[in-house]
């Protein structure tokens, strides 16, 4: 069956590359923009293609020019199809057997322990059908970017490069269906307890905050967690109606391209449900972000008109996470708040060296072109590790295609 399918896709390559005599052995396709159901699941990089061609020339009397060209594109559009369909051949015992009892918190902790996800493969296309042919036949990017997550096997930092480079609506659209909703493919639920964690080391919080004064905005200037709380460009907006029991928030962060360069702008939207004075934590927050939801406890453990230091404890399907981080009013810390900042912080338990200093500076970007992704024959195991979790190897990557 693992053959079958890298046979599939080696197909689909070479009607591709008969179309366009293009013999390197790569392919691309439309950016991350919707294209019909009548695309290529994989195009070369012949002029034609990029500017839409392939409906074939005609004859001087107006009849269509029947060629080998378009009869060879013709078959990489079946080919792509025949590619999802085979999904659906793929047993599910391929995922899961003989796995490990010992308790994991998502996906990154149950790869790193070599895990292999549960996988429902008749799901992607039953289940998730039009999000799986919109990702996998239409956009280029979009199963470039399904692709490279596969090859991070759950790696934090490794997926969040993927999303750099590669992320987009039909990306977040694919991944919200098969792994949140649907899931397609998961981590068995009896190795997830993330319930006893959140009850474990809670940072003490603030008695009788004011969510009133996080009204405006604020810049995070220093974080804890180099994963989560050191992005670049992080002003951060809360909205508050007095009387209110939630608080909107508006999170903005950049994650550099290391490969294409300049940034990825995120902006995430979060409402923050205010805690009763009883519970253990400031906030409870309900988001989501790369297609994928998340819920976190927010604890401000320090704080005046001038910071606010803020811990905090989440999960996702990917992982659980803790960290802090401080905010100001401006852009960066200044001397005059650092030194009582600083105290705060140790009187939390946190050591100062280990904040990381969050760059602020947020230069102008222009919108740069989204240039359709190359696909390689390299991507093939990265395609079957997502309908047989565990059948490749694990490879060293960082989330960036050199």
């Amino acid at each position: 069956q693992v053959a079958a399918v890298a046979a599939l896709f080696l197909a689909l390559g070479f009607a591709a590359s008969a179309a366009s005599a293009f013999t390197a052995g790569h392919f691309t396709g439309r950016p991350c923009l919707r294209a019909s159901a009548s695309r290529d699941l994989l195009r070369t990089r012949s002029a034609r293609s990029v500017a839409g061609a392939g409906a074939g020339e005609s004859e001087a009397d107006g009849s269509p020019r029947w060629s080998w060209e378009s009869a060879a594109r013709s078959a990489a559009s079946f080919a792509g199809a025949a590619l999802i369909a085979a999904a659906v051949s793929m047993a599910p015992a391929w995922a899961g057997e003989g796995q490990s009892a010992e308790q994991v918190a998502g996906f990154a902790e149950f790869a790193e322990k070599g895990g292999a996800m549960d996988v429902n493969p008749a799901c992607f296309v039953t289940s998730c059908g039009k999000q799986t042919k919109e990702c996998f036949v239409d956009d280029s990017r979009c199963l470039k970017g399904a692709l490279c997550l596969s090859r991070c096997r759950g790696g934090q930092d490794c997926a969040t490069q993927c999303f750099a480079e590669y992320g987009c609506e039909h990306l977040d659209a694919w991944l919200n269906c098969t792994v949140e909703k649907e899931k397609c493919v998961s981590v068995p639920q009896q190795l997830v307890d993330v319930k006893q964690w959140f009850k474990e080391s809670v940072p003490k919080k603030l008695p009788k905050f004011d969510p009133a004064s996080l009204q405006g905005t604020w810049y995070k200037v220093r974080g804890y967690n180099p994963k989560y709380d050191c992005y670049l460009c992080q002003p951060n907006k809360f909205d508050y109606t007095p009387g209110s029991d939630s608080l909107k928030a508006d999170i903005q962060l950049r994650v550099p391209k290391l490969k294409s360069g300049g940034f990825w702008q995120n902006n995430v939207k979060e409402n923050l449900k205010i805690s009763p004075e009883g519970d253990r934590s400031t906030f409870v927050a309900h988001g989501e972000i790369f297609g994928l939801s998340f819920d976190e406890e927010w604890y401000v453990v320090a704080g005046d008109d001038d910071f606010k230091l803020v811990a905090y404890k989440g999960q996702n399907l990917q992982d659980i996470y803790e960290g802090a981080f401080l905010y100001t009013r401006t852009p960066s810390l200044p001397a005059t708040i650092e030194g009582k900042a600083r105290v705060a912080a140790e009187a939390n338990g946190y050591v100062w060296s280990k904040f990381c200093v969050v760059d602020n500076a947020c230069p102008a970007q222009t919108e740069a072109k989204q240039e359709a992704a190359t696909l390689t024959w390299d991507d093939v195991p990265d395609l079957i590790e997502w309908f047989a979790p565990g059948t490749v190897p694990k490879k060293d990557f960082s989330g960036r295609y050199d």
